[in-house]
């Protein structure tokens, strides 16, 4: 509890009567700029409790909202990095992909290229074949003849011999002649025959190696193709990973604006949230009057009592009859409840974020310290006694360290100034 020496001194020297510090002043002067906006309209004095809740609920709400939304982002984020991971393995899959596609082609090109050789191949044997045919139908032919001429000549007979104009042994040399030259002509056709076949062996060798090469070609080529085809769907696949890694990339900051965007005003319904806190400061020009009466002494009036003491009025009197019920503006807590020098009994009401008020010459005091009280409460009793020195109520505002003068805020349509 302050002394009433402490008290009494903030009266004179204008100290502090509290000892906390003024930690809401410079937001008060902020807040004042939202708060003339919303005097201006005149509203009800009691709205701002309505507009309390509104605002708290807005913030609940918000708050829900930014949380989902949150939720929603570390969502969206670790899709797009699932997305970034896929194309990624995608990228190395493509990469093996690519150096098995090489491997195909390489493979298809080499058995191309034999193919090329063994076709070349089978040419040659084609045409030496072709070759050696044409000289068997040639040597055939000339043995034909041989052959006819042979048997023209006949046997070496009696009858031969007698017509002949060549001798018996010059017939019989002929004769042997032409048996060689047959004999001959017979083994080179042998001969002709045995390199065909062997020809056309090796040309069937060929065309068998020919055969193997087009199922190896074929089976090459349909690796290659299936080898493309995988790249393909792969390059696919990644396509829309990339698609849905942007999606959930622009989704994050499609959300993270919104966030952004919902914290902003969820700081500026804090705000106004601390401002509408601050009823008292809110209901500024529109609160209770202590008393109704006649403003006996203005705020920053000089003034001297009944025994002749001088001084400035850090407040105002109001005059009113004995027995009136002074009453709490606004809702606070009883700070101090007694009897304090140059004072008399003396009630501060503490309204919160540094306003008090200081309310004294009260005859019967109805409130301790510590009780809480309403808007409208009574909390003393007017009477003779304790305006013997100075006259009327006295009453005092002050936010910290500073006095203010109570006619600003205060419903002075109920009272009668000078």
């Amino acid at each position: 509890m302050k002394t009433f020496q402490t008290v009494n001194s903030c009266r004179s020297s204008g100290n502090a009567f509290h000892p906390r510090i003024k930690s809401f002043y410079h937001f008060y002067i902020l807040g004042l700029v939202l708060l003339s906006f919303l005097l201006v309209q005149k509203a009800n004095a009691t709205d701002w409790k309505a507009e309390k809740k509104a605002i708290e609920q807005k913030i609940e709400s918000q708050s829900i909202s930014i949380n989902q939304l949150q939720q929603g982002l570390k969502r969206q984020q670790e899709q797009a990095s699932e997305a970034i991971t896929q194309e990624r393995n995608l990228l190395a899959e493509l990469e093996v992909i690519d150096a098995h596609l090489l491997e195909k082609m390489t493979k298809l090109q080499d058995l191309e290229t034999s193919m090329a050789t063994q076709q070349e191949l089978i040419a040659v044997k084609e045409r030496e074949i072709s070759s050696i045919q044409l000289e068997k139908q040639k040597g055939q032919a000339h043995l034909q003849k041989r052959i006819t001429a042979y048997y023209k000549t006949g046997k070496i007979g009696v009858i031969n011999v007698a017509f002949s104009a060549d001798t018996l042994p010059k017939l019989l040399s002929i004769h042997d002649s032409f048996s060689v030259l047959i004999h001959y002509d017979q083994n080179l056709l042998q001969q002709y025959r045995k390199t065909l076949e062997g020809l056309e062996q090796t040309k069937r060798a060929l065309i068998l190696e020919k055969n193997l090469l087009d199922d190896f070609i074929n089976q090459a080529s349909q690796e290659k193709k299936a080898v493309e085809q995988t790249k393909q769907e792969k390059k696919e696949l990644l396509a829309q990973i990339r698609t849905q890694t942007k999606l959930h990339e622009q989704a994050a900051q499609e959300i993270e604006k919104a966030a952004g965007d919902l914290s902003t005003q969820l700081a500026t319904m804090k705000q106004k949230k601390v401002l509408f806190s601050q009823g008292f400061l809110m209901n500024k020009g529109w609160l209770l009057l202590p008393v109704s009466g006649r403003v006996l002494t203005l705020y920053g009036q000089s003034t001297k009592n009944k025994m002749g003491v001088e001084g400035v009025s850090a407040g105002i009197s109001i005059e009113a009859p004995d027995g009136t019920k002074v009453k709490a503006i606004f809702e606070g807590t009883i700070h101090y409840a007694g009897y304090l020098r140059g004072y008399g009994n003396t009630i501060i009401i503490d309204h919160g974020f540094e306003y008090y008020t200081v309310t004294s010459r009260i005859e019967k005091l109805l409130k301790e310290e510590g009780d809480a009280v309403k808007a409208g409460e009574n909390i003393g009793i007017m009477g003779e006694t304790a305006t013997l020195v100075e006259e009327g109520l006295y009453f005092e505002i002050r936010h910290g360290a500073e006095t203010e003068d109570p006619l600003l805020w205060l419903d002075k349509n109920k009272l009668s100034l000078p």
